[in-house]
């Protein structure tokens, strides 16, 4: 039977959907790194190869995040996410029949093509709940936050199942993700999209045309990407650059993504509370993620180390509800394709440029590693758009000069 689409589900529900939904792609993602020695001796193999399992998921996670987007806003959240963690539940149940290392790798590049629907579909119900910035920031904190719960939740499940402690923690969290959004009501194909807007100069350009939506990306590329490459590295920097010892070096390096939990929910406070300033804050976070960054490179107190993780953690997430709410205005018949589209940005960052990070550190080139980091996150002040989409002042210009810019 169809009902009267995922509105009707109310703000909180949809606001619990979207962040288990996205939460069951970021647990997946860190589960195997979580009891690594473990699941290295289970499988015969080394740490190296359970790097790659990551790499494995992470690879056709990004290039699928705008299929991804365009299919969500074509079937629905409810078809296209249901079909995407079903293939998920399928790869973890043949993964778990034994530990065979081909078998485990075909299991991810499965998992990462299902759970490419997830974040564009969460961001999509965060939109539809009508809770605004606040709830987007809201949904951002907490999918983060699942991320490093798994971190926790893994290694003390393996002492119960062993290698298997990966893969049923995370089919798990994915299962109940899939009856939650089973649960919703039934969607007609368009209807929870805003009507296109009258007049051939009012009509967004296509995604891939859009000039300034790729504006927005650059910004969303470096407060994601940048915070994700830094909370993979940091311990490692912590260590080459810093002389800390592993255990000061690892809760240190935990501050860059732990701390965004706050800072996304905390963004989207601040968006709520003065939408004219979103522009504001958008460069203030790049400056200070910059200087933050810059003060890791050169060895000093240990203060000043724990200070400028926290200064990353804290303010690093800020501009995520805003900038997500701006590309879904942006894009108001095709939203999910939107956010697929500046994820595409995002995560690719995060897959090439990790692994030269880890070729520089190897390669006793650390401190230029992280000086050329800090450069990055100033990048997007060279093609800021003037004003968010939908951001409260003077009207919008025309969609033509809009789409020409650049």
């Amino acid at each position: 039977m169809t009902g009267g689409g995922p509105r009707d589900a109310g703000p909180a529900r949809l606001l619990l959907v979207a962040c288990l939904v996205a939460g069951s792609a970021g647990w997946a993602l860190t589960a195997p790194g979580a009891a690594a020695g473990q699941t290295a001796e289970a499988y015969g193999t080394g740490l190296v190869w359970v790097g790659l399992l990551s790499s494995a998921l992470a690879a056709p996670y990004a290039a699928l995040q705008l299929p991804s987007g365009l299919l969500v806003d074509r079937l629905g959240v409810r078809a296209a996410t249901s079909a995407g963690l079903t293939l998920v539940v399928l790869a973890h149940v043949a993964a778990l029949v034994a530990p065979l290392p081909w078998l485990a790798l075909v299991a991810r590049a499965l998992s990462g093509a299902g759970y490419a629907v997830c974040f564009v579909s969460g961001a999509e119900l965060a939109r539809r709940s009508g809770t605004g910035a606040r709830g987007t920031g809201l949904f951002g904190g907490v999918a983060l936050a699942t991320s490093g719960f798994a971190v926790l939740t893994v290694p003390l499940v393996a002492h119960l199942v062993g290698w298997r402690s990966s893969w049923l923690t995370t089919l798990v969290v994915t299962a109940v993700a899939l009856v939650l959004v089973l649960t919703l009501p039934r969607e007609r194909p368009g209807e929870h999209r805003p009507p296109a807007p009258e007049g051939a100069g009012a009509r967004p350009p296509s995604v891939l045309r859009d000039a300034q939506l790729f504006r927005l990306a650059a910004v969303h590329a470096m407060t994601l990407g940048l915070g994700l490459i830094l909370s993979s590295w940091a311990t490692t920097l912590l260590e080459d650059v810093w002389s800390f010892g592993p255990t000061s070096a690892a809760v240190a390096g935990a501050c860059v993504l732990g701390l965004s939990v706050v800072s996304r929910p905390l963004g989207g406070q601040l968006v709520a509370a003065h939408p004219a300033r979103t522009r504001a804050l958008w460069v203030l976070t790049l400056v200070v993620c910059a200087a933050a960054t810059l003060a890791l490179a050169w060895r000093s107190t240990p203060v000043v180390a724990f200070a400028a993780v926290a200064v990353l953690g804290v303010v690093g997430g800020i501009p995520f509800a805003s900038v997500v709410q701006a590309a879904q205005r942006r894009q108001p018949t095709r939203p999910a394709a939107a956010v697929g589209a500046m994820n595409t940005v995002a995560f690719g960052l995060v897959v090439t440029a990790t692994p030269a990070v880890g070729w520089a550190v190897d390669h006793d080139h650390a401190r230029a590693a992280v000086i050329t980091i800090a450069v990055a996150w100033l990048l997007p002040l060279l093609v800021l758009p003037s004003r968010p989409p939908g951001q409260p002042g003077r009207p919008d210009a025309p969609r033509q000069r809009e789409a020409a810019a650049g």
